[in-house]
């Protein structure tokens, strides 16, 4: 205890003599109090106060605390909150570009070759300047795992999505299955467990299957179907005249705290993955199919079609799909 207030008093002390002024971040995450995204950014929160003697001192809503999942772009703007931690997808109704940014949908194998285009392809600059653009700066990606579906019926194929009725959130991924022949219908996560049941619904697009072992979506649909139909990405921004307040020293402990938090997640989220699937095997009896290379290839080219629609929306998201298609032609991909 000695030593902890020594060291507070020590980098409060370094803090002042510093000039730089502390800042409070107000910041809302995505999900809920208890899930493991929320946690680990508290986690994150408490090691960069200390980190920064108080310079960055962040303040962690839950989803819904202050305001909407897809109205914390605005509450940053309008002083609500000072930054997020979310995904951009919220945003397509205010910028077509956020939904091209948002999800890459199946123009990679897996989210680690995807996650190399915001490092090595241009991505996390064209995220930034995206961001700036609504008086924000996107410090990192923070990482998400790969998606699967809940179905009654096995789908092994893109040609089986042909006549399914699937929940499905919107944006990218709805047009991607309404192409391949899915019948859309619009539903909460919490109607669609029912309507499972019910048969309203055969497959229910929501999210990893921890998420969907949580919200019980397996309880009347006894397939996973792995289609990389969708591949979220999740970032963690600020107000940029917050962000532009904070010294060097602390803009650089910021995003390296960010990096920390994605590569924790991605192993606490892998390893509850891990746990969720053979749950989900041995006490519900899922079976898990996995889409082969020829399906992915479809599903890729119908990708395309939906990025020349989305990417001729305005500037920003045509030069975010021209950035993807220059990367995945550079793997061998396209």
């Amino acid at each position: 205890m000695k030593r902890t207030k020594l060291f507070a008093g020590a980098a409060l002390l370094a803090l002042m003599a510093s000039g730089a002024a502390a800042e409070t971040f107000k910041m809302q995450t995505f999900l809920g109090a208890t899930a493991a995204t929320t946690k680990a950014f508290e986690d994150m929160a408490a090691q960069l106060k200390a980190d920064t003697g108080g310079e960055v001192d962040i303040q962690v809503f839950p989803s819904g605390a202050v305001v909407g999942p897809t109205e914390t772009l605005e509450a940053v703007r309008n002083g609500l909150l000072d930054g997020h931690y979310t995904g951009p997808t919220f945003f397509a109704g205010v910028d077509p570009a956020f939904a091209v940014l948002g999800d890459t949908l199946s123009a990679y194998p897996n989210t680690d070759v995807r996650d190399k285009w915001f490092v090595e392809g241009g991505g996390l600059e064209l995220g930034r300047a995206l961001y700036a653009k609504y008086d924000m700066h996107m410090i990192c990606t923070v990482h998400w795992p790969q998606e699967q579906i809940p179905s009654t019926v096995p789908i092994r194929s893109v040609d089986d999505f042909q006549g399914i009725k699937i929940r499905a959130p919107g944006g990218l991924p709805s047009d991607l299955l309404t192409r391949a022949g899915a019948s859309l219908v619009n539903l909460t996560p919490g109607d669609a467990i029912s309507a499972l049941e019910t048969g309203v619904l055969d497959a229910s697009d929501l999210a990893n299957v921890g998420l969907n072992m949580a919200f019980g979506m397996y309880q009347n649909a006894p397939y996973s179907i792995f289609a990389r139909h969708s591949m979220p990405v999740t970032e963690m921004s600020v107000s940029m005249a917050k962000w532009n307040g904070l010294s060097d020293d602390a803009k650089a402990k910021f995003e390296a705290a960010c990096q920390t938090l994605s590569a924790t997640l991605e192993t606490t989220l892998g390893e509850q993955e891990i746990a969720a699937i053979e749950k989900a095997k041995s006490e519900l009896n899922v079976e898990f199919i996995e889409f082969g290379e020829a399906d992915a290839e479809k599903f890729r080219n119908m990708l395309l079609e939906v990025w020349d629609d989305w990417g001729g929306r305005n500037g920003d998201a045509q030069a975010i799909v021209d950035s993807h298609k220059a990367y995945m032609s550079s793997l061998g991909i396209l």
